[in-house]
């Protein structure tokens, strides 16, 4: 029915928008997803940079640095990562949740440029991005669960090194027995660096019949030191926000999918290491390191050492959190001397950790906070070298 002339509406006086009921919440709602949608479009560009800067990364494979490069330019695809739990890399993660689904048996023809899958038979990696495209669309929901689900926890076995390193200079300036402590543990493999056998350019340490071995290069003009002092393990303790069963062949699977194809040598390391801590199981426990580090450093005995080490860890901590990060961390020695140990890349250090030496393990130890650089490191520690060298 149409309104009289006499009704305010009706004769065409035109109600303020506030007052019309549901109209202004439906503006604000619009306002919303418009939001919404910008920070996402945002997110899809930082997505896409990420991506084309990736090659730099993944220096070692040649099939990750294609894939990565098709993958910029899908936004699709990268619409996917959008909805990654906070701090997940996202090249990391995209390419594990492929890699896993390709080790899980899912059968595409992209399968044939995984060295992981065929070995030395693998196609051109130069020719795998529009298949790897393909191959997203196809699995598209299964990719989608697997970023909403998963977690970047790369367990990267010859980081033991970095730690074997620092815990022999502890060993100079600390003779009692540590507790150590792992933050970002995952499965917990480097909580037992002392019972793997380690080959530095030929100079070897640690058990002789050790079912791990680990093999780096060395990069200074003399013979590496020797690093084979250590001193006592009172405990072994490590902590992640999502700790990894290795009993479970699931959660094995997904850490072998964060392995990078070609890099056949740490698969198998990575799956002794597995054999070892079924045999020698650590106590990781489960939250975020904010919360649990200040209460496990009051639940160690007052006065007795403390060493926390954490390797390829921070970069994943979300840039607002990591001052809480450091200081959770520092929280550990208020009842005991702390030597904290890290391997970060450049991007991400410890705070006041700034070096002269861009990838470095470096530590700080009871007596201050300034952080002390000991060696020059690959990220995956294919190498170390002296403080004093130039890598190229």
């Amino acid at each position: 029915m149409r309104p009289s002339r006499s009704d305010p509406v009706g004769a065409g006086t035109r109600m303020p928008v506030s007052t019309v009921p549901g109209r202004s919440a439906s503006r604000k709602s619009m306002r919303g997803r418009v939001g919404v949608a910008m920070r996402e479009s945002t997110e899809v560009m930082r997505l896409a940079d990420h991506f084309r800067n990736a090659p730099s990364v993944f220096t070692s494979s040649p099939l990750y640095r294609s894939l990565c490069m098709s993958a910029a330019d899908d936004r699709d695809l990268l619409e996917i990562l959008t909805e990654r739990r906070a701090g997940q890399q996202p090249s990391y993660l995209l390419l594990g949740a492929v890699h896993y689904l390709l080790l899980r048996g899912v059968r595409h023809r992209l399968r044939d440029f995984y060295p992981s899958l065929v070995g030395s038979a693998a196609a051109d990696p130069n020719d795998a991005g529009p298949v790897f495209l393909d191959f997203c669309r196809v699995h598209r929901a299964e990719l989608r669960r697997l970023v909403r689900e998963r977690l970047v926890q790369t367990n990267v076995v010859k980081r033991s090194v970095a730690l074997k390193i620092a815990m022999s200079v502890i060993a100079d300036r600390c003779d009692r027995p540590v507790h150590l402590i792992e933050v970002g543990a995952s499965a917990g493999v480097h909580l037992l660096f002392d019972r793997y056998r380690y080959v530095i350019s030929g100079r070897t340490s640690g058990p002789a019949d050790a079912d791990v071995t680990i093999e780096t290069k060395w990069l200074g003009s003399d013979l590496p030191p020797a690093y084979d002092r250590c001193p006592p393990i009172a405990g072994r303790t490590g902590v992640d926000i999502n700790p990894v069963d290795v009993t479970d062949p699931d959660e094995r699977l997904w850490l072998r999918a964060l392995v990078w194809p070609e890099n056949q040598q740490e698969a198998d390391l990575l799956s002794a290491a597995f054999h070892q801590l079924i045999e020698y199981p650590v106590d990781v426990i489960a939250g975020d390191a904010i919360d649990i580090c200040p209460s496990l450093g009051r639940r160690l005995p007052p006065g007795e050492p403390r060493v926390v080490f954490h390797a390829a860890t921070r970069m994943h901590v979300p840039p607002a959190q990591r001052a809480e990060f450091d200081s959770a961390i520092d929280s550990i020695g208020e009842h005991g001397p702390l030597f904290h140990v890290w391997q970060e890349p450049s991007t991400a250090p410890p705070r006041g950790s700034g070096t002269d030496v861009p990838e470095a393990l470096a530590m700080h130890g009871p007596d201050g906070i300034d952080p002390i650089p000991l060696i020059q490191v690959d990220g995956h520690l294919e190498w170390i070298a002296p403080l004093t060298v130039e890598v190229r």
